[in-house]
């Protein structure tokens, strides 16, 4: 029976460091805490600053995703190529200080949903600055998408699991 405990305990302990450690994998488990000092040392930042731009490395999923800065609110972004403009979600929003503009219906994977149009004064990824950018806001999104309106103004490249956006 000891034996059958051992190896109980053993599989719930391994099962509680795996997820503990998955879940600092997240850009966002950086943003909800800043003062963790292990997870800079297990997680590269995915994001590299280059002389014109930035390099995104792609997670383990594919995704090109990081943290930036809406009006020096930190947040959680990930590249949308599929996506227009720049959905921010609405929590964000609020904390940002954005405003709530009019109502539009957004064409999205989800279906047709309410969205609010806004602009974000400040926007920055990395070395990337943007300002009045044009936005809208939903409401069931986890992370702000950043789609075609912010990357048509910069050169981008995807190849080996980074992408590349420079300015031209």
């Amino acid at each position: 029976m000891k034996p059958l405990i051992f190896i109980f305990m053993t599989f719930v302990l391994m099962y509680l460091a795996a997820d503990n450690l998955l879940r600092r994998q997240s850009p966002s488990y950086a943003i909800e805490h800043p003062e963790d000092i292990i997870q800079p040392m297990l997680f590269k930042n995915p994001i590299e600053n280059t002389q014109k731009g930035i390099i995104i490395l792609a997670d383990r999923r594919g995704h090109y995703s990081g943290s930036g800065m809406i009006n020096k609110h930190k947040m959680e972004f990930m590249i949308d190529t599929g996506a227009s403009s720049i959905a921010v979600p609405s929590k964000l929003a609020k904390q940002a200080g954005l405003q709530f503009g009019m109502p539009v219906v957004s064409n999205t994977a989800a279906g047709n949903v309410t969205a609010y149009q806004t602009t974000i004064p400040t926007l920055t990824l990395g070395s990337i600055t943007l300002k009045n950018t044009h936005a809208v806001i939903l409401d069931n999104l986890d992370q702000v998408l950043i789609g075609m309106t912010v990357l048509k103004q910069f050169k981008v490249t995807q190849f080996e699991g980074k992408m590349t956006i420079e300015a031209p």
